[in-house]
């Protein structure tokens, strides 16, 4: 059975760090200088089958919150309803996927061995950390993703991750004042 340990965390940050920045790459040359990314977002699914990115430009968030002025923060936090969500590297980022949905179905080949679902919880929480080091290291080290307008997450798409740990994950990845927006925005939740 394989498990978490058999996995190359160090190979796949390096993967997500090479897509990450191709992707931003791409959709800033595509949108300009003039139509700036406000918000670069990593996501897997909640059965950590995959790595995706999702980009808003300043534009992009304009109609989305004027569209829906009473749902602007849903908006502008939610990567899912983003236009460019999936978008940028996809030849990268599709290859990644690759790698995480074969590692998580050879687990759940051996779900039914003890332990067979401690694996998987590991394995996804040990993703979840990646990606967010992953842009922690970004935001240091990449002129384009250090920019402190750009807000930087991490959330699973189809998951239900309580607000305390993606108000974690942003205060992590974020100056303090785009880290209490958000914090705002998930405390509006009750």
């Amino acid at each position: 059975m394989s498990d978490s340990t058999d996995f190359d965390f160090a190979a796949l940050a390096e993967g997500i760090a090479q897509a990450s920045r191709a992707a931003l790459a791409d959709i800033s040359g595509r949108c300009g200088p003039h139509d700036p990314v406000c918000a670069f977002t990593l996501y897997t699914d909640d059965g950590a089958m995959t790595v995706c990115p999702a980009l808003l430009t300043e534009s992009q968030e304009r109609a989305l919150t004027e569209r829906h002025p009473d749902d602007a923060s849903y908006y502008r936090y939610s990567a899912s309803e983003w236009p460019l969500e999936g978008e940028g590297a996809n030849g990268a980022f599709n290859d990644l996927c690759t790698l995480v949905r074969e590692h998580v179905l050879a687990l759940e080949d051996g779900l039914e061995d003890e332990g067979g679902e401690a694996a998987f919880v590991a394995f996804r929480a040990q993703l979840l950390e990646t990606m967010v080091q992953v842009l922690e290291r970004l935001r240091r080290e990449d002129p384009a993703f250090g920019r402190e307008s750009l807000m930087l997450q991490v959330s699973v798409s189809d998951g239900d991750e309580p607000a305390m740990v993606l108000n974690g994950w942003v205060a992590r990845l974020n100056p303090p004042a785009l880290a209490a927006g958000f914090k705002a925005w998930t405390d509006s939740w009750d």
